[in-house]
């Protein structure tokens, strides 16, 4: 069973946060509601799979998927 990790937090910023998630849609989703600004990490184990950047303010923001 594959298993992802999710790290996330402010633009370098130290205080970041490592979760757990069960598939790619629920590290969207996780990702989504605890970032309003900054990055996210999305791992297979070691492997980088995506680096998300919340962009955009207010009514219209956006990941950019890198």
């Amino acid at each position: 069973m594959q298993r992802y990790t999710l790290t996330f937090g402010p633009a370098g910023e130290a205080a970041r946060h490592s979760l757990d998630v069960p598939d790619l849609p629920t590290a969207l989703v996780v990702a989504d509601i605890n970032l309003d600004q900054g990055r996210a990490e999305i791992r297979e184990g070691e492997r980088l799979l995506a680096t998300l950047e919340k962009q955009g303010r207010n009514a219209a923001p956006y990941w950019r998927v890198s």
